[in-house]
């Protein structure tokens, strides 16, 4: 694996650029995917960069990065999607990143990358992890029905010992999702807590993610 620092503008973001790292594999890459941080996280957290080596051991070119307002309260869906926007381009000019593409986001990245997913019809595969149903701190976003939209297979995986984001959320995009026909997946990580310490569930969680991104970008998910 090699790590790539990057950098992309966001088109009415500032000047500001926004700091990347890509997880880049050995030998040819099969996909891109992005990897979003939570509510007031960052880039560097333990289970943000396990699941980057883990995507990048299989075969799958990720990049993670801070959004621009990434500290409370600044920090909203609107900005979060215009930074995901702009990553998905610099991963799209990238020479090493094949067209396929996938979004992994945990907890606030996950109703970003739902949304994102609905959105976004070149999304094959997206990972909701431990995400929200609901984000009521702007009012008007609808995650659950966003995502409905999508023509991506969609995972939903939770630690065990999530006490910040019920298992009813997953439950809850499982319903909307099935009804929706949206090939869909839940996937529980015994042990996990919201971020999915201790390093076991870590390390399990991200190894389950890497595999179903990977056979997702390929077709090979059922």
């Amino acid at each position: 694996m090699t790590l790539q620092r990057v950098s992309f503008v966001v088109p009415g973001g500032g000047a500001a650029e926004i700091e990347g790292v890509l997880h880049l594999p050995d030998g040819d890459a099969n996909g891109g995917c992005l990897v979003l941080h939570g509510f007031g996280g960052h880039p560097d957290q333990p289970h943000i960069v396990t699941t980057c080596v883990a995507l990048a051991g299989a075969g799958v070119v990720a990049l993670r990065f801070a959004y621009r307002d990434h500290q409370p309260p600044r920090m909203t869906v609107e900005s979060a999607l215009a930074d995901v926007a702009g990553a998905v381009r610099l991963l799209k000019a990238h020479p090493g990143v094949p067209e396929r593409l996938g979004i992994v986001g945990f907890s606030f990245g996950g109703v970003v990358a739902a949304i994102a997913a609905g959105r976004d019809s070149r999304v094959r595969a997206a990972v909701l992890a431990a995400a929200p149903a609901e984000w009521r701190r702007e009012g008007a976003w609808k995650p659950l029905a966003e995502v409905s939209r999508t023509r991506a297979r969609v995972l939903l995986i939770w630690g065990s010992r999530d006490t910040q984001v019920a298992i009813e959320s997953a439950e809850r995009y499982r319903a909307v999702l099935s009804q929706a026909r949206v090939t869909n997946t839940l996937v529980i990580v015994d042990g996990g807590d919201h971020d999915f310490e201790p390093a076991a569930s870590r390390d399990k969680m991200a190894g389950e993610v890497a595999s179903w991104v990977r056979e997702s970008l390929a077709g090979k998910v059922a």
